[in-house]
């Protein structure tokens, strides 16, 4: 087998690697053999041995770059430095310390400390100098963000979120004069673990994570045309209605201040979200498109399939099928589309059997039990949560005679599913119940399909802010209780600028990941003769050969235009 070279992307660094290549059948080249030769320096080391004086010295460039033009196009370092409660050339600083922050968790999910020494080795120093860039700095600068620099009787600082909804305003304000559409507005919550001990925004609550030992931070995202506009940090143990109503109450005012006609907007969010007071302040405000949770739709999923019909096509061009009713609840009268699809059925009913066998056979095999409660426990624990409401479970009390022949209590866990339980939850598999204010002739059923499918979107951010492979917001490097906004909202930030470029970038059918990828692997190097860059030689500036794509997204973010008489290698 014939070896070639390949570049092998991680951490940030790009790595060369000899490999050999086998066809697998049914999945087609894979590598039987790989050796590392090393990143550009260790190569150029070897090379060069015999070239005497001449060194070479590369960084990162292409994503800090691409993340620096962003940060001017929409608006955010202009915003930042307007809003901080300092003088102007302390603003300046300030701003450029957040944003750095912003930079140095996009690479890596690094704590400030570790930010400070990384900025000096990062290469931004050749293109955007930042003064003071040290840990204690930076931590100072984000503080501004939230910090009245005022205490309430128990010596806690009292925080603020107006600066930052000033700021993600006047960044809406730059994205709508770009040409960005409002029609959909997509909410949903989540919440994020931590080791923090703080005592107001750091709670015990349900963890989407399953981390139910560790304390939780709460974060509400608004989205339009898959850009983060609004971010609600709330404590971890607050649920997503209350979240939802204290995030639709400042993007509402933000709205009005950029003087948005609301009536032509349409809120979609998920069914935690669902509660007649949510409801009583959205509708007439904008419209919404939400959906029932199972216990409420009950009765509508018993429509027998033969009664829906195609009304839609989803991403992978299957049918989409539905039954258009009406259902009155949370003090109105709905418009119902109840839609099915056979994949996802198939899916949900393959899910439900593993996990009836594996209940079912551990409860069957498991020992009695000398405290009723931790038996309890230990079943709660073993059921999965969304199939509480399916099997009928508990502990009864049972009575054995020991060794001795004394008679004790013993405790013994059952679980069993009854036929008419499973018919009924069968049933709702592959179905969801829309629900709309909107009439059939404002929105299609067609349409509105999409408008729901949209959600799934925001569900993306959240896999990208959990994401070590994208912006990670954990973990949380903060112990201080002003931070702890801050350093979500910088993520947010990040999140933001990533899709901002996404959408600079369209019509490369490029996902994030892969333009992250892309940028990566952009690369510019310092050549000095005569001695070490900086040490008297001669140096010039380039950047490493590109591909095409890479090539095309520098010239689309302008990068090359950023760096000091750099030349691009042919």
């Amino acid at each position: 087998m014939k070896w070639a070279f390949e570049f092998k992307n991680s951490r940030g660094y790009r790595y060369l690697c000899l490999v050999q290549k086998r066809w697998v059948p049914g999945k087609g080249p894979r590598n039987v053999r790989q050796l590392y030769v090393g990143n550009p320096e260790a190569l150029f080391r070897k090379l060069s041995a015999g070239l005497g004086d001449l060194s070479l010295r590369t960084f990162p460039f292409g994503l800090q770059a691409a993340l620096l033009h962003a940060a001017r196009e929409t608006g955010l370092l202009e915003a930042l430095e307007k809003v901080l409660p300092v003088g102007d050339d302390v603003a300046h600083t300030a701003a450029q310390l957040i944003f750095l922050q912003v930079l140095g968790r996009v690479e890596k999910p690094r704590s400030r400390r570790k930010m400070g020494t990384w900025y000096p080795e990062s290469g931004l120093p050749l293109y955007w100098p930042v003064p003071k860039a040290s840990d204690r700095s930076m931590l100072s600068a984000l503080r501004l963000l939230y910090d009245t620099g005022r205490e309430n009787q128990q010596g806690q600082p009292i925080l603020t979120r107006a600066r930052v909804r000033r700021i993600e305003e006047a960044v809406l304000g730059r994205l709508l004069k770009k040409g960005l559409r409002l029609k959909y507005l997509l909410f949903d919550g989540t919440n994020f673990y931590t080791y923090h001990k703080g005592s107001r925004l750091f709670k015990r609550g349900r963890s989407k994570q399953k981390r139910f030992d560790l304390n939780l931070a709460g974060l509400g995202l608004v989205t339009a045309e898959e850009i983060p506009v609004l971010s609600e940090v709330a404590p971890g143990n607050q649920n997503d209605v209350d979240t939802f109503a204290e995030a639709f109450d400042a993007l509402l005012k933000r709205l009005e201040h950029l003087e948005v006609d609301t009536k032509e907007l349409t809120m979609v969010f998920d069914r935690g979200v669902n509660s007649e007071d949510n409801f009583d302040e959205i509708l007439g405000a904008v419209h919404v498109i939400a959906a029932l949770d199972r216990k409420k739709a009950q009765t509508l999923f018993q429509v027998p399939l033969n009664k829906f019909r195609e009304v839609a096509r989803d991403g992978e061009d299957r049918p989409v099928h539905g039954y258009a009713t009406r259902w009155q609840g949370y003090g109105r009268d709905w418009r119902v589309l109840v839609t099915y699809r056979r994949s996802t059925a198939q899916e949900q009913g393959a899910e439900w059997e593993a996990a009836k066998k594996k209940v079912l056979t551990k409860v069957a095999e498991w020992e009695l039990g000398t405290s009723q409660k931790a038996v309890m426990r230990r079943l709660v624990q073993l059921i999965p949560r969304h199939y509480h409401g399916v099997f009928d479970y508990g502990v009864e009390k049972v009575s054995v005679t020991r060794k001795d022949g004394k008679r004790v209590d013993r405790f013994r866990a059952y679980a069993r599913v009854t036929e008419e339980v499973e018919t009924t939850f069968k049933s709702s598999w592959g179905k969801t119940a829309i629900i709309t204010d909107l009439a059939e002739k404002q929105v299609s059923d067609e349409e509105l399909v999409r408008g729901w499918v949209l959600r799934a979107e925001i569900e993306d951010e959240f896999k990208f802010l959990k994401d070590r492979q994208v912006i990670s917001a954990k973990p949380v490097w903060v112990w201080h209780d002003a931070a702890v906004p801050g350093h979500i909202f910088l993520c947010v930030m990040g999140l933001l600028l990533l899709r901002y470029l996404q959408w600079e970038a369209k019509g490369l059918g490029v996902s994030v990941k892969e333009m992250v990828e892309e940028l990566e692997g952009i690369r510019v190097g310092i050549v000095s003769r005569g001695g070490e860059p900086g040490a008297g030689g001669k140096t010039e500036l380039v950047v490493e050969r590109m591909n095409a794509r890479q090539a095309e997204l520098a010239s689309r973010f302008k990068l090359l235009e950023m760096l000091p008489k750099a030349e691009a290698l042919a």
